[in-house]
């Protein structure tokens, strides 16, 4: 599907030829829910005053964090230094036996720091670190949802596939979850706007700050509709308006999403959201992904899913052979 190749977007250009990108240092450990500062730290401000969080930042060093905590761990919030290993191992010997398969890229696509997190689930409320019960329409919308190029089918048109097979979106929040690659996003400042540009899928938001009202109810988007203020040192945005088709846990337009957006030291930007919807979930649950400005992240390239989209061609042509295969076995 889509790598760090060696273009990248204009949307990209245009935002840092206007603004100059801070110089970081190297990344120390990220804690539980996100790293504390040092006493003698003050987050940095724009030229007009608001907290800067401008910069590139990746998950990478999370990318082994599961969303939801194993039952198993009970309420516990780390891993020991044998269990890290062990999961350490887990993963690059999945990704070792996936390369090669439909979608999937070489090894050396792939995306993960030395310094791997110890988190146990990036869900820290409920305590237990797992997504609340459904309520039965939030079960029935999810076990009804597009099962991806991972699913059984039936494939019978590119509808059929799930959002980020067809090159449409990730989704929020599903962006901020570290996947085998693409984890950077880039943050860029004006004195009434934030734009975001993720890496993976090549989506991004521009997010006005100046109290405007939310677009009418009737209008929907695959991104929901985002509005932000700063309280304190910490952005916070919000979103709703998502459309009927996106699906995130069984959640689709009655989905609720408040983003908050906290430098909390040189080196980490703690992005924390909360998950409201009455009609999918039984109560509130909330994520904290940290992200780090890894060197290695110099620039966001661009994602170029749709060129050379092999995956697509190949899963529905696939389920076109196995249709006349059944197709000719029951005529005899």
């Amino acid at each position: 599907m889509g790598h760090r190749t060696h273009l990248f977007g204009p949307i990209v250009l245009m935002m840092t030829s206007l603004v100059v990108m801070p110089v970081f240092g190297q990344s120390p450990a990220v804690g539980i829910t996100a790293v504390g500062a040092a006493n003698d730290w003050v987050v940095p401000r724009t030229p007009w005053d608001h907290p800067d969080l401008q910069g590139i930042w990746t998950t990478d060093e999370e990318v082994a964090v599961p969303v939801e905590r194993s039952q198993d761990l009970g309420e516990r919030l780390e891993l020991s230094v044998e269990e890290i290993a062990a999961r350490t191992a887990q993963r690059e010997a999945g990704l070792t036996q996936g390369s090669g398969q439909t979608g999937d890229g070489p090894p050396h696509w792939y995306e993960a720091a030395d310094n791997a997190s110890t988190r146990t689930s990036f869900i820290v409320d409920p305590p237990n670190g797992r997504i609340p019960s459904r309520t039965g329409d939030g079960e029935r919308r999810w076990n009804n949802r597009n099962r991806g190029s991972g699913g059984g089918g039936p494939f019978n048109g590119p509808e059929d596939l799930d959002l980020r097979d067809r090159c449409i979106t990730r989704g929020l929040p599903n962006t901020y979850f570290p996947s085998a690659y693409n984890n950077g996003f880039q943050i860029v400042q004006s004195e009434d706007h934030v734009a975001i540009v993720y890496e993976r899928l090549h989506e991004h938001r521009l997010i006005p700050l100046d109290d405007r009202p939310h677009l009418n109810a009737e209008v929907r988007q695959w991104f929901g509709d985002s509005r932000a203020r700063w309280e304190d040192d910490t952005l916070v945005v919000e979103t709703r308006n998502f459309g009927e088709d996106v699906n995130f846990n069984g959640s689709t337009n009655g989905l609720h999403l408040v983003e908050r957006f906290t430098r909390v030291n040189e080196e980490t930007v703690s992005v924390k959201f909360t998950v409201s919807d009455p009609s999918t979930f039984t109560r509130d649950w909330t994520v904290v992904v940290n992200a780090k400005n890894d060197p290695s992240y110099w620039q966001i390239f661009e994602y170029a899913c749709h060129e050379a989209n092999y995956g697509m061609f190949n899963i529905l042509s696939g389920a076109r052979a196995e249709d006349a295969k059944a197709a000719t076995s029951g005529s005899r």
